[in-house]
């Protein structure tokens, strides 16, 4: 971005260019995160971001300040990369917050990238979450920036010394934890003591299913074979069950296998309508794959195609291949609890 500055500061119209850009940072945000709180805080009657020259905009293709509030995912960043396209020339990029910064508490997740990646930031503003004022605040270094051509902090940071191959106690460790997983809990048993649920035990001995188990008042779960998961299901459509409300996959690497669980309900049957039925089949982790539901319950496409995604189930029959909800470059199957995430290393001087 220094060629803006440089452009803004040469020639001999610089001092009414100057005067012109640092009064007039109209920022359009970019919010992705709960940072926009604290930018609509800063242009609130309180701080009145105004007064400093700097006006709340929302057209990108009209303003010269993009002010990027909150994380980028993968996906995000196209956008971010075409909003700072839009821009007129010259143009400058404000981050604000943890998330922006270095991802926050999503630093190490499998789906972010930092928005200095994407496009040439000149100020970064840090907290969880940032202060009005030190929006308001990094503004004004901007503006600074416009006038000088130099870009400079106005806060002021120590180095931490450490002793050469020594770390201080104080420093956290890794929290993550490798254990064998706990088995899952399905024959939790209880009394029936509602009527609809008596009725759908007895009407659901046709099934034939390995095992039906009441979890609570109307929840029944509902363990099948995965080669009979879709001849149960058809039965559900027949008795009134009419949609799916999601599709879940369970991981079990310690076991070798996924569980994959459907929760299905109906709004057609008035009686129906408070119970969710899960519907839940194991499948071998070497090679996942399960017949989809897509056909029989037309809600269960969308969220089959994310459990693809994610952890790397084939869905047989769903005709979707290739990646749905994740960017093309995004790592696969990032759910799998075999997926290495990136962990922080410390180091003495």
């Amino acid at each position: 971005m220094d060629e803006f500055v440089k452009f803004i500061n040469s020639g001999v119209l610089a001092p009414f260019k100057r005067w012109g850009t640092k009064w007039s940072l109209w920022p359009v945000h970019l919010v992705t995160a709960c940072c926009g709180a604290e930018f609509a805080h800063a242009f609130a009657c309180g701080y009145d971001g105004e007064r400093i020259g700097a006006l709340s905009y929302g057209i990108a293709r009209q303003t010269n300040l993009i002010i990027v509030e909150g994380a980028i995912t993968r996906k995000m960043a196209k956008v971010l990369r075409i909003t700072w396209e839009q821009m007129p020339d010259p143009k400058f990029v404000i981050v604000m917050g943890a998330c922006g910064l270095n991802g926050g508490i999503f630093w190490n997740g499998y789906n972010l990238v930092k928005p200095s990646e994407v496009v040439p930031v000149d100020f970064f503003i840090p907290g969880c979450p940032p202060t009005p004022e030190a929006l308001l605040r990094g503004i004004r270094q901007l503006q600074k920036k416009l006038e000088t051509g130099d870009a400079e902090s106005s806060a002021d940071f120590y180095d931490l010394k450490l002793k050469k191959g020594k770390l201080p106690k104080f420093l956290p460790k890794s929290p993550k934890k490798i254990s064998v997983n706990p088995c899952i809990v399905i024959d939790r048993r209880r009394e029936v003591d509602w009527e609809t649920g008596k009725k759908l035990l007895e009407s659901f001995k046709v099934l034939k299913v390995e095992n039906m188990v009441i979890t609570a008042k109307n929840r029944i779960a509902l363990r099948v074979s995965a080669d009979r998961i879709r001849e149960v299901a058809s039965e559900l459509r027949k008795m009134g069950f009419d949609h799916v409300k999601s599709v879940n996959v369970i991981d079990l690497p310690a076991e070798g296998k996924f569980i994959v669980e459907y929760h299905i309900s109906s709004y057609s049957i008035r009686e129906f309508m408070p119970v969710i039925l899960n519907l839940f089949a194991e499948i071998p982790r070497a090679k996942p794959e399960v017949d989809s539901l897509s056909d029989i319950f037309p809600s269960a496409d969308y969220m089959e195609r994310e459990m693809q995604d994610l952890f790397g189930v084939v869905f047989r029959g769903n005709p979707w291949k290739g990646k749905f909800l994740l960017a093309p470059d995004t790592p696969e199957n990032p759910l799998r609890k075999d997926f290495k995430l990136q962990e922080e290393v410390y180091v003495g001087d």
